[in-house]
């Protein structure tokens, strides 16, 4: 018995101290043993499914695993959930969120879950931490299951988009579909997407204010290269090599981030290309101005 429950205390250590059902018969854990390691205080009961080991702390990730064990292995991170184990911005709080197929539904001891009727192929999953988690595109088209709101939404595209977790197109695409198949809130997410594209919220506010006034929208996180190297990532491209940067709060005031500014800016102009830049405060503030001043230079270009 002593080296079952070393070996069960060894699993747990790598399972943010928590173990299954299935765990537990899989190493000859007997109904009663298990009864016995309860009443002992080796294990506590944390759901259906799940066993918290030792008398360890219980962390947000652990209550979050033993979740999945609840839905037999089922049912998948997702929602503010995922949001957070991804590193999505603003999702910090200690939601248990979870989505399944309709054919699991009833098993909802873990938490919250939502059931849909879309298949979850592995290609929509991950595990991160240990844990059966969505993917950072499944986690978006199904965010109005979760009831998002439009800033939840925004913020888990701007920041999955900057993390490199999705491809823009192929989300878009994916979105537009279920828009076209007439699928439950995909209308908001297709909203949210209009003005993403950039890395951040400024540059979602700079593209929304192309779009309110009239500008085609730009390409946006354009890289140029020289052979292998980097030389500059820009913010936004129109015709007519007219390039839009956009100055968020933090200013580049040190000489090595001076010379590196002006690098980029060179490396861009030796390639034919015309830098403008706008600042935090131009497009929040003065979004008139700069509708201005882009179509003065877009006018130079034609």
């Amino acid at each position: 018995m002593e080296t079952r429950f070393r070996s069960i205390a060894a699993l747990a250590t790598t399972q943010h101290s928590v173990v299954s059902l299935q765990q537990l018969i899989a190493a000859d854990v007997t109904p009663s043993m298990r009864t016995r390691w309860v009443s002992s205080d080796r294990l506590t009961r944390l759901g259906s499914r799940s066993f918290l080991v030792g008398g360890a702390a219980l962390t947000w990730r652990g209550r979050l695993l033993a979740g999945c064990f609840d839905h037999d292995g089922r049912a998948f991170a997702s929602g503010r959930s995922a949001a957070r184990l991804m590193g999505l911005d603003d999702f910090g709080g200690d939601e248990l969120e979870f989505i399944q197929p309709r054919s699991n539904r009833g098993r909802q001891k873990g938490g919250p879950a939502r059931t849909t009727d879309r298949p979850i192929p592995r290609t929509d999953l991950q595990r991160i931490d240990g844990i059966a988690v969505v993917r950072a595109e499944r986690l978006i088209v199904d965010a109005p299951l979760f009831g998002f709101s439009r800033r939840e939404v925004e913020n888990a595209i701007d920041s999955a988009i900057r993390l490199r977790l999705v491809n823009e197109q192929r989300l878009r695409t994916r979105v537009i579909r279920d828009h076209r198949s007439g699928v439950n809130g995909s209308r908001r997410v297709l909203d949210a997407l209009v003005d993403t594209g950039g890395e951040s919220r400024l540059e979602r506010w700079f593209i929304r204010l192309c779009r309110e006034t009239g500008f085609a929208r730009p390409i946006t996180q354009v890289t140029y290269r020289a052979g292998t190297t980097v030389v500059a990532r820009v913010d936004a491209e129109f015709p007519g090599d007219l390039i839009v940067e956009v100055a968020g709060h933090g200013t580049h005031s040190t000489r090595q981030q001076i010379q590196a500014d002006e690098q980029r800016r060179t490396e861009l102009t030796l390639r034919g290309k015309r830098v403008i830049t706008f600042t935090y405060d131009d497009v929040r503030y003065r979004p008139g101005w700069v509708a201005q001043q882009l179509r003065s230079a877009l006018q130079l270009a034609a």
